[in-house]
C-alpha cells in the first residue's frame, strides 16, 4: 500500500496581505516557518520515501523545513504548482473583488463555469492534479511520500479522489497552511484517511 501525505505551504506575505498568488511567490511569514518546523516535528518519526514539491519558492522552502536534517529527496514538479491566476497574481483580493466582480463571484461561487483569457481554468488545474496522482502512484507502488503544494491545487486533488464535482468544490472543508490530509492508495484507487488537520499547530 502507498501512503501519500498532502500539505499546504506555509503562511506567506501575500497571503497575511490578502493577495492572489497563484504563479507569482512571496516568502514564508514567521508563522509560516513556525508551522512548517512544526509539521516537520510531527512527521519526524514517519519514514519518507521522498518529499514532492511544487516549485514554487514558498512550497519548496516549506518542504525544506520539513525535511530538516533528515535525508529525503525533494522532488520538485510543476505539475504541483498553483492554478496560475494571469493578471490577478500579486494584487489585493479587494481590487479585484471591485474590477472583475462577475470573474471573481464565478471563480468562488461557480468554478465550473469560471472562465478568463488570463490565467487557468479549474478544469486545467485538475488535469495536471490527476496527472500529479498517476506520477506518484506509478514511481511509489508502496511507501509513504509527502506532497508539499497550494490551496485551491490540493482542494481539487482531494475533491477528485473524494469524487466530488467541480461545483462544489468550495464547499470542501479549507485547507489552512501546513494543514496534513492523509490518503492511502491500493490497487491504484486513493482514499482519504483524514483531512486538513492542523493539531501540530493548535497544540502549540
Amino acid at each position: 500500500m502507498l501512503t501519500i501525505y498532502l500539505t499546504r505551504h506555509g503562511q506567506t506575505e501575500w497571503n497575511l496581505a490578502r493577495r492572489m498568488q497563484g504563479w507569482g511567490n512571496a516568502e514564508l511569514t514567521s508563522q509560516g516557518l513556525q508551522d512548517a518546523a512544526s509539521l516537520g516535528k510531527r512527521l519526524q518519526d514517519i519514514h519518507l520515501d521522498a518529499i514532492y514539491t511544487s516549485t514554487s519558492k514558498r512550497a519548496y522552502h516549506t518542504a525544506e523545513i520539513i525535511a530538516g536534517n533528515r535525508n529525503i529527496n525533494i522532488i520538485k514538479e510543476d505539475l504541483f504548482r498553483e492554478m496560475s491566476f494571469g493578471d490577478w497574481e500579486g494584487r489585493l483580493i479587494q481590487e479585484i473583488e471591485k474590477e472583475f466582480p462577475a470573474e471573481y463571484k464565478s471563480f468562488w461561487e461557480t468554478p465550473h463555469l469560471y472562465t478568463r483569457d488570463q490565467g487557468e481554468l479549474f478544469s486545467d488545474v485538475q488535469k495536471r492534479a490527476e496527472s500529479a496522482l498517476r506520477l506518484i502512484i506509478k514511481k511509489h507502488p508502496s511507501g509513504t511520500v509527502l506532497v508539499v503544494a497550494h490551496s485551491i491545487f490540493l482542494r481539487i486533488l482531494i475533491a477528485y479522489i473524494n469524487r466530488i464535482p467541480m461545483e462544489d468544490l468550495f464547499k470542501q472543508k479549507a485547507l489552512g497552511h501546513t494543514s496534513l490530509t492523509k490518503a492511502n492508495v491500493k490497487d491504484g484507487v486513493a482514499n482519504i484517511v483524514f483531512e486538513g488537520d492542523l493539531s501540530h499547530v493548535n497544540d502549540k
